[in-house]
């Protein structure tokens, strides 16, 4: 018996955490169920715990084993990006890396890791470009962009994304407006007001999101079509011409003019989620060790 936690009790545990099956896990990682069996049974007992309840019909954590699960992840992941690492540092000078940006959020809202990165990966040329989410997400599909922060509700089948954090939505409208003497808003006050809002190919994904909240709501708005640049829907909402529902982080971004107000909860909520998406077919040196980055920046804002 190996004196020892190796690197594979890890996997193996982690494996069959996910499955609960000896037989599938065992097929998963190509080895036959005897061995998985043992495998399990010596981590217990360099643990001193156990970390399953076994019975004839199933499989389950015991309290040990769901408090070790994460811990157990996270030491994979650092082996992965270890590995990444390395990797990284023996490439040539000056490869690059792309990456994307939606400009549905002021970029503070996006967790900055990249500083990390390039103070970590110096030889590398990171490379970055704002576009609306809809683009990113073809980008990174036809492989023009390693890796992207979108806004969901996003599509984006075929790729993997990592959900990062959530924001709400704020009410711009212009100074004088009678609902500026509110500090919360709710939906329900906008359905007599010019609404500026998006056509639904600029996202669908996100167009059928709000939808269906409005519809949940049994709200009906008088939309009006939004400029593309952020900056002039400001300047038409401080001239009157209508209001409109941004990200928070927008905020940022003034006009004398025009004030912001809290959206109120309602049920459902209507939020936009902050992503990481990447194709984990590209197999890009940088890509796991941004996403640890980004993890950390998350965790520890």
């Amino acid at each position: 018996m190996s004196k020892r936690i190796e690197l594979r009790h890890f996997r193996y545990f982690v494996t069959l955490s996910e499955t609960l099956n000896f037989t599938r896990a065992a097929r998963l990682l190509h080895i036959s169920q005897p061995p998985l069996s043992r495998q399990i049974k010596e981590l217990e007992s360099l643990l001193r715990v156990e970390l399953f309840n076994r019975s004839k019909t199933q499989v389950t954590l015991t309290h040990a084993g769901e408090a070790f699960l994460p811990e157990a992840r996270r030491a994979l992941e650092q082996v992965e990006n270890a590995i990444a690492v390395a990797r990284a540092a023996d490439t040539p000078a000056q490869r690059a890396f792309y990456v994307g940006y939606t400009t549905v959020f002021e970029r503070s809202a996006i967790p900055n890791a990249l500083e990390l990165l390039k103070n970590d990966f110096p030889e590398w040329d990171i490379k970055t470009a704002g576009k609306h989410s809809i683009e990113l997400v073809k980008d990174v599909k036809n492989g023009v962009l390693d890796v992207a922060f979108i806004g969901l509700h996003t599509r984006t089948e075929g790729l993997e994304v990592e959900l990062l954090k959530e924001e709400g939505f704020v009410v711009a409208l212009p100074e004088a407006h009678p609902l500026s003497q509110k500090s919360e808003i709710p939906l329900s006050d906008l359905i007599h007001e010019k609404l500026f809002w998006f056509e639904r190919k600029a996202n669908p994904g996100f167009y059928d999101y709000c939808q269906r909240v409005f519809d949940m709501s049994g709200l009906r708005f008088d939309t009006i079509s939004e400029p593309a640049e952020h900056h002039i829907m400001l300047g038409m909402i401080a001239e009157g011409e209508g209001i409109a529902l941004i990200p928070e982080s927008l905020t940022k971004v003034t006009r004398p003019g025009v004030i912001f107000r809290k959206l109120a909860d309602s049920k459902p909520r209507l939020a936009m989620g902050i992503a990481v998406a990447y194709n984990k077919h590209k197999n890009h040196p940088l890509i796991l060790p941004l996403l640890h980055a980004v993890r950390g920046a998350v965790n520890n804002p």
